[in-house]
Protein backbone atom coordinates (compact mmCIF):
# COMPACT_ATOMS: atom_id res chain seq x y z
CA UNK A 1 0.00 0.00 0.00
CA UNK A 2 1.03 3.38 -0.86
CA UNK A 3 1.77 6.08 1.85
CA UNK A 4 0.69 9.08 1.67
CA UNK A 5 3.56 11.89 1.01
CA UNK A 6 1.70 14.62 2.39
CA UNK A 7 1.50 13.10 6.00
CA UNK A 8 4.49 10.54 5.56
CA UNK A 9 7.37 11.63 8.18
CA UNK A 10 9.75 12.37 5.36
CA UNK A 11 8.10 14.81 3.38
CA UNK A 12 8.22 17.28 6.33
CA UNK A 13 11.19 17.20 6.50
CA UNK A 14 12.63 16.99 3.05
CA UNK A 15 13.81 20.45 0.99
CA UNK A 16 12.06 20.54 -2.46
CA UNK A 17 14.11 20.34 -5.19
CA UNK A 18 15.25 24.11 -6.60
CA UNK A 19 14.83 24.37 -10.04
CA UNK A 20 16.88 27.18 -10.66
CA UNK A 21 20.18 25.45 -9.13
CA UNK A 22 22.88 24.76 -11.28
CA UNK A 23 23.34 21.54 -9.32
CA UNK A 24 21.30 18.54 -10.57
CA UNK A 25 18.20 17.05 -9.06
CA UNK A 26 19.55 14.09 -8.15
CA UNK A 27 22.77 15.89 -6.51
CA UNK A 28 19.94 17.92 -4.40
CA UNK A 29 18.23 14.88 -3.10
CA UNK A 30 21.08 13.58 -2.64
CA UNK A 31 22.54 15.93 -0.49
CA UNK A 32 19.11 16.27 1.18
CA UNK A 33 18.30 12.55 2.13
CA UNK A 34 22.28 12.03 3.10
CA UNK A 35 21.67 15.68 5.33
CA UNK A 36 18.22 13.60 6.90
CA UNK A 37 20.38 10.25 7.58
CA UNK A 38 23.48 12.25 9.43
CA UNK A 39 20.51 13.78 11.25
CA UNK A 40 19.34 10.71 12.96
CA UNK A 41 16.96 8.48 10.82
CA UNK A 42 17.38 4.93 12.17
CA UNK A 43 19.76 2.72 10.73
CA UNK A 44 18.03 -0.38 9.11
CA UNK A 45 15.10 2.02 8.63
CA UNK A 46 13.26 1.69 5.07
CA UNK A 47 13.03 4.84 2.85
CA UNK A 48 10.20 5.21 1.06
CA UNK A 49 9.86 3.60 -2.82
CA UNK A 50 10.98 5.49 -5.85
CA UNK A 51 7.71 6.01 -6.49
CA UNK A 52 7.03 8.03 -2.98
CA UNK A 53 10.06 10.12 -3.20
CA UNK A 54 9.48 11.24 -6.71
CA UNK A 55 6.20 12.45 -5.56
CA UNK A 56 7.65 13.86 -1.99
CA UNK A 57 10.48 15.58 -3.55
CA UNK A 58 8.34 16.13 -6.95
CA UNK A 59 11.43 15.32 -9.94
CA UNK A 60 10.92 11.81 -11.82
CA UNK A 61 11.23 8.30 -10.63
CA UNK A 62 14.68 7.69 -12.85
CA UNK A 63 16.08 10.83 -11.28
CA UNK A 64 15.26 9.49 -7.64
CA UNK A 65 16.94 6.20 -8.58
CA UNK A 66 20.01 8.20 -9.45
CA UNK A 67 20.10 10.04 -6.06
CA UNK A 68 19.84 6.89 -4.30
CA UNK A 69 22.48 5.06 -6.49
CA UNK A 70 24.85 7.55 -5.22
CA UNK A 71 23.74 7.20 -1.41
CA UNK A 72 24.68 3.51 -1.77
CA UNK A 73 28.02 3.73 -3.53
CA UNK A 74 28.82 6.41 -0.36
CA UNK A 75 27.46 3.39 1.87
CA UNK A 76 24.99 5.73 3.44
CA UNK A 77 21.94 3.08 2.22
CA UNK A 78 21.64 -0.71 1.35
CA UNK A 79 19.21 -1.22 -1.52
CA UNK A 80 17.54 -4.40 -1.72
CA UNK A 81 16.17 -6.54 -4.52
CA UNK A 82 12.61 -6.79 -4.43
CA UNK A 83 12.35 -5.28 -1.07
CA UNK A 84 13.38 -1.71 -0.90
CA UNK A 85 16.07 0.87 0.30
CA UNK A 86 17.38 0.87 4.17
CA UNK A 87 19.39 3.24 6.02
CA UNK A 88 22.75 1.51 6.20
CA UNK A 89 25.41 1.85 9.23
CA UNK A 90 27.09 5.30 8.89
CA UNK A 91 30.18 4.94 7.02
CA UNK A 92 33.25 5.78 9.25
CA UNK A 93 35.32 8.80 8.91
CA UNK A 94 38.78 9.05 8.22
CA UNK A 95 40.02 11.02 10.98
CA UNK A 96 42.92 13.60 9.92
CA UNK A 97 44.62 15.05 13.30
CA UNK A 98 45.74 18.53 12.92
CA UNK A 99 49.41 19.06 14.36
CA UNK A 100 50.69 16.01 14.61
CA UNK A 101 54.07 15.08 12.56
CA UNK A 102 53.74 11.59 12.18
CA UNK A 103 52.81 10.94 8.60
CA UNK A 104 49.07 10.15 8.45
CA UNK A 105 49.82 6.57 7.04
CA UNK A 106 51.76 4.95 10.14
CA UNK A 107 48.71 6.22 11.98
CA UNK A 108 46.30 4.51 10.32
CA UNK A 109 48.06 1.71 9.85
CA UNK A 110 48.89 1.13 13.25
CA UNK A 111 45.29 1.15 13.87
CA UNK A 112 44.85 -1.57 11.20
CA UNK A 113 43.92 0.35 8.25
CA UNK A 114 45.39 -0.10 4.53
CA UNK A 115 46.54 3.31 4.10
CA UNK A 116 48.70 4.09 0.92
CA UNK A 117 49.63 6.81 -1.46
CA UNK A 118 50.48 6.72 -4.66
CA UNK A 119 52.81 9.05 -6.59
CA UNK A 120 50.96 9.51 -9.79
CA UNK A 121 54.17 10.28 -11.94
CA UNK A 122 52.17 10.43 -15.04
CA UNK A 123 50.67 14.01 -14.11
CA UNK A 124 50.84 17.00 -15.72
CA UNK A 125 52.81 19.38 -14.00
CA UNK A 126 51.04 22.35 -12.98
CA UNK A 127 52.07 26.04 -11.82
CA UNK A 128 51.85 26.87 -8.19
CA UNK A 129 48.59 28.52 -7.25
CA UNK A 130 48.47 32.33 -6.48
CA UNK A 131 46.84 30.94 -2.74
CA UNK A 132 50.96 29.53 -2.24
CA UNK A 133 52.76 31.88 -3.61
CA UNK A 134 51.35 34.77 -1.84
CA UNK A 135 52.40 33.16 1.69
CA UNK A 136 56.27 33.28 0.86
CA UNK A 137 59.04 36.28 -0.16
CA UNK A 138 58.75 37.72 -3.63
CA UNK A 139 62.46 36.44 -4.29
CA UNK A 140 60.87 32.48 -3.34
CA UNK A 141 58.10 33.02 -6.15
CA UNK A 142 61.10 32.95 -8.52
CA UNK A 143 62.76 29.46 -7.77
CA UNK A 144 62.13 27.16 -10.20
CA UNK A 145 59.98 24.34 -8.67
CA UNK A 146 59.41 20.62 -9.28
CA UNK A 147 55.85 19.35 -9.12
CA UNK A 148 54.29 15.97 -7.66
CA UNK A 149 51.13 15.07 -7.31
CA UNK A 150 50.21 11.74 -5.14
CA UNK A 151 46.44 10.18 -4.67
CA UNK A 152 45.56 9.13 -1.07
CA UNK A 153 43.54 5.77 -0.26
CA UNK A 154 42.44 4.29 2.93
CA UNK A 155 41.03 0.67 2.79
CA UNK A 156 40.97 1.13 -1.44
CA UNK A 157 38.84 4.07 -1.34
CA UNK A 158 40.48 7.70 -2.74
CA UNK A 159 40.18 9.99 0.46
CA UNK A 160 42.67 12.94 -0.80
CA UNK A 161 44.77 14.67 -3.13
CA UNK A 162 48.15 16.39 -2.59
CA UNK A 163 50.43 18.68 -4.92
CA UNK A 164 53.51 19.26 -3.87
CA UNK A 165 55.76 22.16 -5.58
CA UNK A 166 59.51 21.65 -4.04
CA UNK A 167 62.26 24.35 -4.48
CA UNK A 168 65.96 24.34 -3.75
CA UNK A 169 68.11 21.45 -2.19
CA UNK A 170 64.33 18.91 -1.50
CA UNK A 171 63.72 19.57 -5.14
CA UNK A 172 67.17 18.61 -6.18
CA UNK A 173 67.15 15.61 -4.22
CA UNK A 174 63.70 14.21 -5.69
CA UNK A 175 63.66 15.35 -9.65
CA UNK A 176 63.51 12.03 -11.33
CA UNK A 177 62.53 10.20 -7.84
CA UNK A 178 60.07 7.72 -7.00
CA UNK A 179 58.71 8.75 -3.66
CA UNK A 180 58.99 5.76 -0.84
CA UNK A 181 55.72 4.44 -0.09
CA UNK A 182 54.32 7.32 -1.87
CA UNK A 183 55.59 9.62 1.25
CA UNK A 184 57.66 12.90 0.40
CA UNK A 185 58.65 13.29 3.87
CA UNK A 186 60.15 9.58 3.96
CA UNK A 187 61.96 10.52 0.74
CA UNK A 188 63.58 13.34 1.70
CA UNK A 189 64.65 11.70 5.18
CA UNK A 190 66.86 9.37 2.95
CA UNK A 191 68.29 12.94 1.80
CA UNK A 192 68.77 13.98 4.95
CA UNK A 193 66.30 16.66 4.25
CA UNK A 194 63.17 17.47 6.61
CA UNK A 195 61.06 20.07 7.05
CA UNK A 196 60.78 21.32 10.63
CA UNK A 197 58.56 24.03 10.52
CA UNK A 198 54.74 23.98 8.65
CA UNK A 199 52.30 26.74 8.20
CA UNK A 200 48.53 25.40 7.15
CA UNK A 201 45.52 27.40 6.09
CA UNK A 202 42.41 25.66 5.53
CA UNK A 203 39.33 26.55 3.47
CA UNK A 204 36.37 24.81 2.13
CA UNK A 205 35.36 24.84 -1.46
CA UNK A 206 33.39 22.47 -4.07
CA UNK A 207 35.42 19.62 -6.18
CA UNK A 208 36.86 20.10 -9.88
CA UNK A 209 36.39 17.95 -12.12
CA UNK A 210 39.83 16.50 -12.25
CA UNK A 211 39.70 15.41 -8.73
CA UNK A 212 36.13 14.30 -8.79
CA UNK A 213 37.88 11.77 -11.23
CA UNK A 214 40.76 10.70 -9.16
CA UNK A 215 38.49 10.62 -5.73
CA UNK A 216 35.71 9.13 -7.46
CA UNK A 217 33.18 11.63 -5.95
CA UNK A 218 30.32 13.31 -7.34
CA UNK A 219 30.24 17.02 -9.03
CA UNK A 220 28.70 18.07 -6.12
CA UNK A 221 30.95 17.10 -3.52
CA UNK A 222 33.05 19.71 -1.12
CA UNK A 223 36.40 19.62 -0.03
CA UNK A 224 38.49 20.35 2.54
CA UNK A 225 41.73 22.23 1.41
CA UNK A 226 44.90 22.19 3.75
CA UNK A 227 47.22 24.84 1.28
CA UNK A 228 50.51 24.36 3.35
CA UNK A 229 54.06 26.12 3.05
CA UNK A 230 57.57 24.00 4.98
CA UNK A 231 60.27 25.20 5.57
CA UNK A 232 63.51 23.92 7.54
CA UNK A 233 65.85 26.71 9.33
CA UNK A 234 63.51 29.33 7.55
CA UNK A 235 64.76 28.34 4.22
CA UNK A 236 62.05 27.05 2.16
CA UNK A 237 61.22 23.36 0.81
CA UNK A 238 57.69 23.38 0.11
CA UNK A 239 54.54 24.29 -0.77
CA UNK A 240 51.51 22.03 -1.25
CA UNK A 241 47.85 21.25 -1.69
CA UNK A 242 46.05 18.89 0.13
CA UNK A 243 42.21 18.59 -0.63
CA UNK A 244 40.14 15.97 1.28
CA UNK A 245 37.02 14.73 0.19
CA UNK A 246 34.42 15.77 3.00
CA UNK A 247 32.00 12.93 2.78
CA UNK A 248 35.07 10.95 3.80
CA UNK A 249 37.18 12.74 6.24
CA UNK A 250 37.14 14.96 9.35
CA UNK A 251 39.50 16.56 11.31
CA UNK A 252 40.96 16.45 15.09
CA UNK A 253 42.42 18.75 17.11
CA UNK A 254 43.01 18.59 21.38
CA UNK A 255 43.08 21.58 23.01
CA UNK A 256 44.44 22.18 27.16
CA UNK A 257 43.22 24.66 29.43
CA UNK A 258 46.10 25.31 31.97
CA UNK A 259 44.67 25.12 35.86
CA UNK A 260 44.54 27.77 37.62
CA UNK A 261 44.93 26.83 41.72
Amino acid sequence: MSIDTNTHPLAALATRVDRKSPLPAWAQVQRDLRTLIDQGMEIGGQLPTENELAAIYGISRITIRQALSALAEDGYVERRQGTGTFVADRPRLIQHDFGLMTPWRDRFRAAGEDAVSLHLQEAAPEGEPYELSREIEPAERELERLHLKRLHLVNGKPIGVTDSWLVGRAADALRGQTLLEGSLSKTLAVAGIQVTEANHFLEVRPVNSVEALLLQAGTESTLFVDWSVGRADGELLETSRTVWLGSRVRFHYATSTPIIG
